[in-house]
């Protein structure tokens, strides 16, 4: 089976919405997915969590780290897939602890052939394991804060979707047709010049599976607040813009409990959505050291709330 022949069914499989149209579809199956933190990748959390929510997670998104040089994780894949859901990783070409500079995991550098043998390994393995999976590589290039940001000088978008399309097709080349390309940009709040960023890193269509993007209500630290709207509606246009012939899905997302009623825009959040092409949702559902709390139990309401909006979603 081709490539393209497989994506039919398996996006179908997957339940995600292929329209361009910018209004809601009524009929389409909107999915809903976790990060989590804990042991295990956060697995057993994530689906602890859905069953509080009454609402099992269809995908589970982990990270995964270039530094450490760990196999591609099988055991946990094979684990999320035979608990019913589709295994996602976003795989960071960086060392987590040593900053957002980082010339050794540039995308040129990426893009020059330097970790081809570190990828073969992963993609040879996900060939082996050959069940859905998504990879989300490089994500929030148009951000400032990671060493493939597309800032002019740790990369330009040239060399971002060179190194981009290089992964995926070191992953095609070894018979890995059953992963789910997940291009993932910053949904630039109050950076607007972040959204043109994202434009001019999009790789294209033959190498994006789903388009995803990332948004906090109130950045990183939830040090303000905002509507649904005003956070993704421009990156839904850069979306539509670049990609409008791609599922879109929001691939992380969380809101802080301190400035506002996160219960409430929790309810917003899935109410507007309904009325884009948004397709899919992963709650980031950590509580990390220097930001808001974005833990869909925190407070109590906020996971009712959620709970509420996902029996409709």
């Amino acid at each position: 089976m081709t490539r393209f022949a497989w994506l039919v069914t398996s996006l179908a499989a997957v339940v995600i919405a292929t329209t361009a149209s910018c209004s809601a579809v009524d009929d389409v199956h909107h999915t809903f997915g976790l990060s989590a933190e804990g042991e295990n990748s956060g697995v057993d959390a994530a689906f602890a969590t859905g069953e509080q929510l009454g609402r099992a997670p269809e995908v589970i998104n982990f990270f995964e780290a270039w530094s450490w040089q760990q196999p591609l994780p099988v055991d946990a894949l094979w684990e999320i897939h035979n608990r019913g859901a589709i295994p996602a990783i976003t795989w960071e070409p960086w060392h987590p602890d040593q900053g957002e500079y980082q010339d050794a995991y540039s995308p040129a550098r990426i893009a020059a052939g330097e970790y081809d043998a570190y990828i073969a390994e992963w993609a040879d393995a996900a060939a082996r394991f050959d069940q859905p999976m998504q990879l989300r590589f490089a994500h929030e290039m148009n951000g400032t804060w990671y060493p493939w940001s597309v800032d002019g000088s740790r990369a330009t978008g040239e060399q971002y979707r060179e190194a981009y399309r290089h992964v995926h097709d070191i992953f095609l080349a070894a018979g890995a047709s059953k992963v789910q390309w997940v291009w993932s940009f910053d949904a630039s709040s109050r950076r607007p010049e972040g959204l043109a960023t994202a434009q001019d890193a999009y790789p294209g269509d033959l190498y994006v599976d789903i388009v995803g993007i990332d948004g906090y209500n109130g950045g990183a630290e939830g040090s303000f607040w905002q509507t649904p709207e005003d956070l993704f509606g421009g990156a839904l246009a850069v979306a539509d813009e670049v990609a409008p012939t791609r599922p879109v899905w929001i691939y992380e997302t969380g809101s802080g409990d301190a400035l506002g009623d996160k219960a409430q825009w929790i309810t917003d959040l899935f109410g507007y959505l309904k009325t884009t092409r948004v397709s899919g949702l992963l709650w980031f559902d950590f509580d990390k050291p220097g930001e808001a709390n974005w833990l869909l139990e925190s407070p109590a309401a906020a996971l009712d709330s959620a709970s509420d909006a996902l029996a409709k979603w």
